[in-house]
């Protein structure tokens, strides 16, 4: 079954759900966004119990770049952060990086969403008994910022395709030294 409404593809797959086993839907769009031009945007969607894999894909290439912002308030935390899928996303003052991987997908997002992805992550990974401390410690900067306390840092992209972006006039571009 294929449904095409306003540009919008959606099929029935024989994939299963990796969740529930039911077939996921396959949905593609491709659209235009400010700062990128053209995208495209796919995903796996399961309509029982609700799991949702996405992929998106800037279709312009440009010259590999660095761009970095500092956050300085909690209206900084709503900055938007289009990582292409080849970006890698640093906060060196939290010591934490988002590495592009050979399943790596492009996300739009905000300072504040990748927050609390890195504290999703420290959660997960903060049960380690011998580093805990240094993971309590992290957790405790990040929760501070995430609560309005903001202690300045930075958000810095690497991107050899120069297809990331961080939608901010405070945000630096500057050439990417291979």
């Amino acid at each position: 079954m294929v449904i095409y409404v306003n540009e919008l593809m959606e099929i029935k797959t024989q994939s299963p759900c990796p969740v529930c086993g039911e077939s996921l839907y396959y949905i593609f769009y491709e659209t235009k966004i400010a700062y990128e031009e053209e995208i495209s945007i796919e995903t796996y969607f399961c309509k029982r119990c609700l799991y949702k894999s996405n992929k998106i894909s800037s279709q312009a290439g440009n010259e590999p770049k660095k761009i970095n912002v500092t956050i300085q308030s909690r209206e900084d935390l709503r900055i938007i952060i289009y990582r292409s899928s080849n970006g890698r996303l640093i906060i060196p003052e939290f010591g934490a990086e988002i590495e592009p991987g050979l399943e790596s997908y492009g996300e739009i997002t905000t300072v504040e969403a990748v927050l609390e992805k890195f504290l999703d992550k420290i959660d997960f990974m903060g049960k380690d008994e011998k580093n805990s401390e240094i993971f309590d410690e992290i957790r405790e900067k990040i929760l501070k910022n995430l609560k309005g306390d903001t202690e300045p840092f930075t958000v810095i992209i690497e991107d050899p395709s120069g297809k990331s972006r961080i939608n901010s006039s405070k945000a630096i571009e500057s050439s990417m030294e291979n």
